[in-house]
């Protein structure tokens, strides 16, 4: 819209101008005339203005002036009692205008880090910035209210290349959404139990290892270096202790296995309940053998005290426990003065008479009280001989009544020798498997049998036997020993457990795969307890984390990480510019006008080219065509 000029009257100070003046171009005042008596002084500019103001508007745009008429004016118009405000459109024109006026210049502050100036000078910046800036308020909410005005306000959580390592590490954990793709990163691998890179021995070394025990069982190539390699690498990844062990206990069971071959015609007998008591078919007819035993403990001296006695059974129905004691009886009775009669017989003669018939007594006669004792002694060992066959008969031994006495002596006395031999023989494979339980069952050597044990005693005292081999051994073991230990297998990366399990089998290649795969499981870990490293550093700050939890694409977030540090400055000087002391009441800008107070009169300076619908009071001065506004203040 056009402006409509005014031309400031000559008359009286408040009489407004000529109303007749048509508006448009403004028109200079007209000659003096020379009848009129001298010249009237010149109406002030404020004066014009306010003339204007009070007449019949709110709003006159005044042109006619340059930087000293402006500053003139708007001092005329706060000498005459008003309230007036500068609003100046920039923070850079509020602080011409203070120079102008004779005002003091505004004070630069720090406010926050890369934002230092004066009160306009940052409300202008953070006006500027908040499309850009302004989103970390918008999630956080404003910053808390500052005491100080210098403050340099609080360190970002995260660096800018931090955040953008975090929101990379929760895209590889959690996918990026919509994308389908499969997440990199696993989280179970965060409890995950990982060895350091110096714990896992270089493949070239773990080869030199197992070639160094391998050799044990024949040279490079030869079948039986293959066959034997279960056996060697279960063997040298025993643990230390179980390894330092090992020698001494398969030297035992080396000896006493020898020792069971001197069991004469017995001795593979023997061996063949050794092999089912390890492969567990014969333990309980074991245990039973070994209880009965236990009777022929007394068997030496029952035949010592037997004497010359020769005593068959002829009646298998007998009971050889009754009998035997109806004769301890009898020889008890005869001892203490009993005698043996023909008629009104005591008991315990009774009793012999009729054990009598169901037996074959030889060289003494049973019805005298060394007779009686012999019978006694020999039913005994006839009891002991029974027993025993009774426990072995399951085990496969079948032993028959001996003739001789003596036969049945030195039988019962050479089983429980064997028997001894043979228990100790188990003792020590069953020491030997103590050993082997710390192995895992998938590679633990069988010892189901005499024939397997021989294998791992055999294949343990070469490895001892040669020095070279027995470092090897030593040391892999260490290495796996190590590796296993301080957690259990569950806790472990299936890496590790691989890498480990590639060890127990002397598999070089299986061990170098793991060990790559491990450094990869590594990476991962690292990558996650980054992740938490710096997830736990924005506890602090739920809206962050639940705005990363929600978007975490480029396109939302690689803006604000270029502008990461700026948007916590703007952040800061937002939440301190509302507290802010302003610099003076007479200038301001449009920014921080809704702070500056009330007043009666508003002066804007007018951008060039702008449009506005008031009239137009042109002043009879220097003009260098910037205009002002002038208006009442109100809404």
């Amino acid at each position: 819209m056009a402006d409509r000029s005014e031309v400031p009257g000559t008359s009286s100070p408040d009489a407004p101008a000529d109303a007749s003046v048509p508006t448009g171009t403004p028109v200079p005042p007209g000659p003096v005339s020379p009848t009129s008596g001298p010249p009237a002084a010149p109406v002030p500019p404020h004066r014009t203005v306010l003339a204007r103001l009070d007449a019949d508007t709110d709003a006159v745009v005044v042109t006619g002036t340059d930087d000293e008429a402006r500053a003139a004016l708007v001092r005329g118009l706060a000498e005459d009692g008003r309230r007036v405000r500068v609003v100046a459109p920039t923070a850079a024109e509020a602080q011409a205008w203070r120079r102008r006026l004779g005002e003091e210049p505004a004070r630069s502050h720090r406010v926050a880090p890369g934002i230092v100036g004066t009160v306009e000078e940052i409300a202008e910046h953070l006006a500027a910035t908040r499309e850009q800036d302004g989103w970390l308020i918008d999630l956080l909410g404003p910053d808390d209210t500052l005491d100080a005005p210098t403050a340099t306000g609080p360190v970002p959580p995260l660096a800018a290349g931090d955040l953008a390592t975090l929101r990379r590490l929760l895209v590889a954990e959690h996918g990026e959404p919509g994308s389908g793709a499969r997440p990199r990163l696993d989280p179970a691998r965060r409890h995950q139990v990982l060895p350091p890179p110096a714990e896992l021995p270089p493949e070239p070394h773990v080869d030199q290892l197992a070639g160094e025990l391998l050799d044990v069982a024949g040279p490079a190539g030869s079948p039986g270096r293959e066959a034997a390699r279960p056996l060697i690498a279960a063997l040298a990844c025993l643990p230390p202790d179980a390894a330092v062990a090992l020698e001494p206990a398969v030297r035992r069971v080396d000896e006493t296995v020898m020792a069971l071959g001197r069991g004469g015609e017995d001795a593979p007998w023997a061996r063949r309940v050794i092999d089912a008591v390890l492969d567990g078919s014969a333990v309980a007819a074991w245990a039973r053998f070994t209880a009965a035993l236990a009777v022929v403990d007394g068997v030496a001296e029952h035949d010592r005290l037997a004497g010359s006695a020769q005593v068959r059974v002829t009646d298998d129905t007998i009971d050889l426990e009754a009998a035997a004691v109806a004769f301890e009886r009898f020889a008890a009775f005869l001892a203490g003065g009993g005698s043996v009669r023909r008629m009104f017989k005591s008991d315990e003669q009774r009793a012999v008479e009729a054990a009598l018939p169901g037996l074959a007594v030889n060289r003494v006669e049973p019805t005298t009280l060394e007779g009686a004792t012999a019978v006694a002694h020999h039913l005994r060992l006839r009891q002991a001989e029974a027993t025993v066959a009774a426990a072995a008969a399951p085990l496969g031994r079948v032993l028959r009544p001996a003739e001789q006495r003596a036969l049945l002596v030195h039988r019962l006395l050479s089983l429980r020798e064997l028997g001894a031999r043979a228990a100790a023989d188990l003792e020590d494979v069953d020491r030997l498997r103590g050993l082997l339980v710390a192995l895992p069952v998938d590679v633990r050597p069988p010892t189901e049998g005499l024939p397997a044990v021989g294998r791992v005693v055999a294949t343990a005292r070469r490895l001892a036997a040669r020095s070279s081999a027995d470092l090897a051994r030593r040391e892999l073991g260490d290495v796996v020993a190590r590796l296993s230990s301080g957690s259990l297998p569950s806790e472990q990366a299936p890496e590790l457990r691989a890498a480990v399990a590639a060890l127990r089998r002397l598999d070089v290649a299986g061990y170098a795969a793991a060990v790559e795969a491990v450094d990869a499981a590594r990476d991962e870990q690292r990558d996650l307890r980054r992740s938490d490293t710096l997830a736990a550093r924005l506890i602090e700050w739920p809206g962050l984390l639940e705005a990363l939890d929600a978007d975490t694409s480029d396109a939302t977030w690689e803006p604000r990480e270029r502008r990461w540090s700026q948007a916590w400055a703007h952040r800061r000087a937002a939440a301190w510019l509302p507290h802010a002391e302003l610099p003076d009441p007479l200038v301001t800008t449009r920014t921080l006008q809704p702070r500056a107070g009330e007043a009666d009169l508003v002066v804007v300076p007018l951008d060039e080219g702008a449009e506005v619908d008031a009239r137009v009071v042109a002043l009879p001065g220097p003009d260098d065509g910037r205009r002002l506004l002038v208006r009442r203040a109100g809404p």
